[in-house]
C-alpha cells in the first residue's frame, strides 16, 4: 500500500456494483414511503421462498416482512411531517452476516437513498442477498427503487469510499474502532450526520442455583436463546457474551453439576451450527494461545468440537480482551 507521511493513500480500484446503481439519487422521501414498503415485502417473500440454509438470511427475510415494517411505522404516527436527508453512506462490519441489509432497510424506511460499501470478501449470505435484491430491482415496477439503492464492493482505502463520504448527507459506520477512526480522518460534508457503532461486548451472568432448579423445557429455551445470541453470528455481535460469569456463593458439587447441565444443553443446541474447517482451526488456535498466556489456573472443557469452555479462577482486569469465537467461552 503506498504511503506518504505515514498516511494511507487512496487507491483507484475496481468498483463492483452488487445491487442497484452506481450513484443513487439524492431526493429525500417521506418516511415509510409506499414504494419502499412494497419493495421490502417483495424482498421478504423471495428470501423466504428460496428456503436458503442460512439462518441469518432467513431471519432477515422474516424481519423485513410488511407487517413488521408497518409496526415500525406506527411509532411515528404523531401527525408530524418527516423527510429523509438524502443519500446515506453505510459501512457495515464484514464479520456479521447480513448486517448491511438491516442498515440499508433502516435508511430506506427513514426516507433516504442508500449507498452501501461491503467488503469484497463478504460472506456468502451477503452475496445471496445482493443477488436477490438486484434481481427485484431490475423489474420495471421497481425502477424508482433501483435509483435509490447502491450496494457495491471495493478495496478498503478506495477512492470510491472517499467520494461517497464527501457527497453523502449522512454516514453510518458499524465498527470496529479502527474503521471509525479511519473514517473520521476523511473529508465529509459539513452538514452530514454521522452515526457510529464502536466495538462493544456483552457479559452473561448465570446463577447456578437457579439453573439447577429449572425444568428441562425451561433449560432448552434458555440455551436456544443463548445459541441465537452467540453461534448465529460466530460470537461477533454486540449481544454475544464475551464472558460467562457464574453467580454462586461457593464452589460445590451442585454448582458444578449445574454448569455441566447448562453446557450440555448449549452443546445440544449447537448441533446445527456450521463449523467449517477454518472456524475449527481458528478456535483451536485461540484456545491454545489463551492457555499459554493467561495467568492462574485454567480449566479447559470440550463438549464435542462445537463447544469449548475455559474456566477461570477470577475475573481478569482486562476482561474486554478475552473474546471467544465459533463456540468458545
Amino acid at each position: 500500500m503506498p504511503r506518504s507521511g505515514g498516511a494511507v493513500m487512496p487507491m483507484k480500484d475496481e468498483v463492483v456494483i452488487l445491487a442497484g446503481v452506481r450513484q443513487p439519487e439524492t431526493e429525500p422521501w417521506e418516511l415509510f414511503a409506499a414504494p419502499v414498503l412494497d419493495f421490502l415485502e417483495q424482498l421478504s417473500r423471495e428470501i423466504r421462498r428460496e428456503r436458503r440454509q442460512y439462518e441469518q438470511l432467513a431471519a432477515f427475510g422474516f424481519w423485513c416482512r410488511r407487517s413488521h415494517m408497518e409496526e415500525f411505522r406506527k411509532r411515528y404516527e404523531d401527525g408530524r411531517s418527516r423527510l429523509g436527508r438524502g443519500v446515506i453512506f453505510h459501512i457495515p462490519a464484514s464479520n456479521v452476516p447480513v448486517l448491511f441489509g438491516y442498515s440499508l432497510v433502516m435508511g430506506l424506511l427513514a426516507g433516504n437513498s442508500c449507498s452501501v460499501r461491503i467488503s469484497s470478501k463478504s460472506q456468502e449470505q451477503d452475496q445471496i442477498l445482493c443477488r436477490i435484491m438486484d434481481r427485484i430491482l431490475t423489474r420495471p415496477e421497481y425502477k424508482g427503487m433501483r435509483r435509490r439503492i447502491s450496494v457495491f464492493s471495493c478495496q478498503r482505502h478506495s477512492l470510491a469510499v472517499r467520494e461517497a463520504l464527501s457527497d453523502c448527507a449522512g454516514c453510518v459506520v458499524w465498527g470496529g474502532d479502527r474503521t471509525i477512526m479511519e473514517i473520521r480522518c476523511m473529508r465529509i460534508r459539513p452538514d452530514a450526520v454521522q452515526l457510529n457503532f464502536p466495538d462493544r461486548y456483552s457479559i452473561c451472568i448465570l446463577d447456578t442455583l437457579q439453573l439447577g432448579n429449572i425444568t428441562e423445557e425451561e433449560l432448552k429455551n434458555l440455551a436456544h436463546r443463548f445459541y441465537n445470541d452467540t453461534y448465529l453470528l460466530d460470537q461477533n455481535a454486540c449481544s454475544s457474551p464475551a464472558i460467562v460469569i457464574w453467580n454462586q456463593e461457593e464452589e460445590s458439587t451442585e454448582a458444578e453439576n449445574a454448569r455441566v447441565r447448562w453446557w450440555n444443553a448449549v452443546d445440544e443446541e449447537a448441533r446445527s451450527y456450521d463449523l467449517t474447517a477454518h472456524k475449527a482451526m481458528a478456535k483451536y488456535e485461540l484456545l491454545c494461545r489463551y492457555a499459554m498466556t493467561l495467568d492462574g489456573e485454567i480449566k479447559i472443557s470440550r463438549y464435542g468440537n462445537r463447544l469449548y469452555t475455559m474456566g477461570l479462577g477470577d475475573i481478569s482486569s482486562d476482561i474486554n480482551q478475552l473474546r471467544g469465537v465459533f463456540g468458545m467461552f
